[in-house]
Formats: structure tokens, sequence, C-alpha cells
């Protein structure tokens, strides 16, 4: 996981209305982390000519829309959070391939997950989805929503979906860190059924206790939570241990009214290579708020 603190936050930005609310996420993540904010509009330029014999020089021509985009970008940041430092760019190429390698030389990384129709390249949920996976800096993935819906709510708690791995940790610390800038509760979740807690063969009532399971959830949860009221005594953490073999299921009914869901990615390196679990996947496509997916630390 990328640990300099002072490095960018990096926004995906495409023009849409989810890019505008990611653009406002990430403007609020900067200046609490007194860094700069590099907003980033990957563009594939389109050829000039139809299919022949095609040059580099067929493939300059710049879309108009293209400084358009980036020109309203940068205004909106100075409306909302005037004194900011904040650097908007045109990189050619794909996007989640541009963004995972501004990831390495970033704090956090944004991206909005609904953009549909009108620009070339938008950001919709299968490129955030790459980009969390592959990414070595934490990203946020902000689900669209109404103009009047605050990009970080208030009063929100931070949900935290923890099933005791050491990737599960660095969640929970982001989690907390989130918690405790924005001034709410922790929501640990622990989805448990009987496989995650009990290494048994056939069930039956000589082999199983449901409340035996319940009692081991609960201290897996507690393990995985320890610490954090003497570092924070004003936090409050709620540990929720909840039956459900679907982890995605487990975290979206605890995330109503959520201001952000975070889990870890269990990827182990390599572009190719790293594949993210399907909780992950299933969040940022249907969860009600914002995902954070948080790297191991083995992830360069």
């Amino acid at each position: 996981m990328n640990a300099n603190p002072h490095d960018p936050v990096v926004v995906g930005i495409d023009g849409s209305g989810d890019s505008k609310r990611a653009i406002s996420y990430g403007a609020w993540e900067a200046r609490r982390l007194h860094v700069p904010l590099r907003l980033v509009l990957a563009y594939q330029p389109t050829a000039m000519w139809g299919p022949a014999i095609l040059t580099p020089t067929d493939y300059v021509q710049r879309q108009p829309w293209v400084d358009e985009v980036l020109t309203k970008a940068e205004k909106q940041v100075a409306e909302e959070y005037p004194g900011l430092s904040v650097e908007a760019v045109t990189i050619d190429g794909i996007p989640a391939g541009i963004l995972v390698d501004e990831s390495r030389r970033a704090s956090l990384v944004v991206v909005g997950t609904r953009a549909t129709g009108g620009l070339a390249g938008h950001l919709h949920g299968s490129v955030a989805i790459q980009v969390a996976a592959h990414s070595a800096a934490p990203v946020v993935a902000v689900r669209g929503g109404s103009v009047d819906d605050q990009p970080v709510p208030v009063g929100a708690p931070v949900v935290v979906g923890l099933d005791g791995s050491d990737v599960s940790s660095d969640a929970m610390t982001f989690a907390v860190e989130q918690a405790v800038a924005r001034h709410v509760d922790v929501h640990a979740v622990f989805a448990w059924d009987v496989e995650r807690v009990h290494n048994v063969g056939p069930l039956s009532p000589e082999t199983f206790s449901v409340h035996e399971a319940q009692h081991t959830a609960e201290r897996l949860l507690a393990e995985a939570v320890a610490g954090w009221s003497e570092h924070y005594p004003e936090l409050t953490i709620m540990e929720r241990p909840v039956f459900d073999s679907d982890p995605v299921n487990a975290l979206i009914g605890e995330a109503v009214g959520a201001g952000l869901i975070v889990v870890g990615s269990r990827g182990r390196g390599g572009f190719l290579g790293l594949r993210l679990g399907s909780t992950v996947d299933g969040l940022i496509r249907f969860a009600p708020a914002p995902v954070a997916v948080v790297p191991g630390r083995h992830i360069a």
C-alpha cells in the first residue's frame, strides 16, 4: 500500500455528474490530508481518418470538450475549496490503466461509478472495479446521487467489513481515520456462517452449536477492533457480527444510511495476476454509499 502521506489525491474525471461528485469528494480529502489535488482525464483520441495506414499524427487532434472538462473541473474546485492546490491534466490512454499508474504516486484515488453516455472513456462501474483491483493506494468509488446529496455526508457512520486478515486490519485503520475526521461512529461488521468460524464435517446437534458459532464470531470481531478505543476514547465502535453466507448482502444491509463502506482488497501483486474478490465487486456496483477499497501493504 502507498505509504507516502504527501502524495496528492488523484481524481479520475470525465465531465459527467458522477465525475463532479468525485471531484468534490477528492477535494474534501485533499484539504483534510493537506495535500494537492490532481484531476486526471484519461483521453483516448480517435483517428482523424478511416481505417488505412495510420501514423501518430493521425491521432493528435484533440476534441474541444477535453479542455472544457478540465476548465470546469478546476473552476469547481476553486469555488468549493478556495486556496486548494489543484492540477488538471489529460493523459492519453485507457482510464483504468492510467489511474492505476497514477495510484503509485497518490495518497488516495477517487473515481465515479455510474457515468453513462456522452463523452468517451466514461468512468463507469467496471472501470472503478478495475482501478480498485490494481491500485497501489486506497480507492474510493463514489456512487451517483441527487444534486442535493453531499459527497461526504454529515453524521453518517463509517461501516467496515472485517474478516480477520492482515488486509482487513488495514481496512480497519482506514475506517477509523475516516470516522475520526468525520466525527462519526464506526460500525464494524463481521459476516459469519458455519464455514467461517468452524472446521466441521456433517452438521448435527453433536458437532455444531449455533450459540458456540455466534460466540466465536463475536470473539474474532472483538479481536479485530481491539485497541482502537484506547487510541481514540471519543470514538464509538459498534461491533456487528452478522450471520450471512454472503458478505455483500451483510455489508449492504448494515450500510443503509452509512457515509462510507470500507473493505480490504486481497490482491497479491501483478497487474494481470491480481484478482479482486466478488465482495468488493458487488459493493462497488450495488452499495448505497461510497466504497473505499484498501490494498494490502504487500502491493507495490
